[in-house]
């Protein structure tokens, strides 16, 4: 009961927080840069490029300023935003889709309504960012080669609650994984526990750290970026050792059996 709990809270957050802002109440904490460079890729195949508002998930419509005009463009008419850096680098993919959220035993999905999420890692499997209001914020991140924390700009919810979703190649829509806060968190990963552990079937290293809780619903980037990149180890290795036993078959001398012998 706990779980389905939450699921129906994640679910209904997004719906909830609109109403709120409509009423007056917003949450306006460290907000982050939100407006960028970028293409508003339209249904119909148009592309429209300049300044864009980042959209919240439920904005039925999306701002952007060409050249001197303000436009508008209703959010149903659209397929994605793509934002630039100021280096006129593909940073963010915004989508406006359909959602899904997992019913039972982790082979059952409800569909959500489109709203916006913002795709953050790309890969085997993509993560994308769902929340009420998105902003780019300087947050503290782990140098590779350093091991030091630096500050670099990156893709944040903003606003209080903050879905993240999944989705592979061959599934038509993204999937509600993991669920946090900006404010009060506690709990949270229980969802994760067994929703991210539904999505992960595949790689069994990474089921039992999250069942073990040595990943949790923040370490949710850290899990899928290992997705991606070990289980195309496993092929290539795979790879190797057939090529291998072909190479090997291959010195190997056919024997000529004594029957055969007699025969000839």
């Amino acid at each position: 009961m706990r779980v389905n709990f939450f699921l129906i809270m994640s679910v209904l957050c997004i719906s909830s927080l609109s109403q709120a802002q409509s009423a007056g109440i917003t949450f306006k904490f460290g907000m982050g840069e939100q407006k960028a460079d970028a293409i508003v890729f339209k249904k119909d195949k148009q592309k429209i490029s300049g300044l864009v508002k980042f959209p919240g998930s439920a904005d039925k419509k999306v701002k952007i300023k060409v050249g001197e005009e303000n436009e508008k463009y209703a959010s149903k008419d659209l397929d994605s935003i793509q934002i630039f850096d100021g280096n006129k680098k593909l940073s963010y993919t915004f989508l406006w889709t359909k959602t899904k959220v997992y019913k039972k035993k982790g082979t059952e999905f409800k569909i959500i309504n489109e709203s916006w999420i913002c795709k953050t890692i790309e890969g085997k499997t993509s993560l994308f960012l769902g929340g009420e209001e998105y902003g780019i914020k300087e947050v503290k991140v782990k140098d590779e080669g350093t091991n030091e924390k630096i500050k670099e700009p990156k893709m944040e919810v903003v606003s209080k609650d903050v879905n993240h979703y999944l989705k592979r190649s061959n599934e038509d829509y993204p999937v509600l994984v993991s669920v946090s806060s900006n404010g009060f968190s506690a709990g949270f990963n229980v969802f994760f526990k067994e929703y991210g552990a539904y999505y992960f079937s595949d790689n069994a290293e990474i089921v039992k750290k999250i069942q073990d809780k040595e990943y949790k619903y923040d370490d949710i980037e850290k899990v899928v970026n290992l997705y991606n990149v070990k289980p195309l180890k496993k092929v290539v290795q795979k790879e190797e050792e057939k090529a291998a036993k072909v190479k090997t078959a291959a010195k190997t001398p056919t024997k000529t059996t004594t029957k055969t012998a007699k025969k000839k």
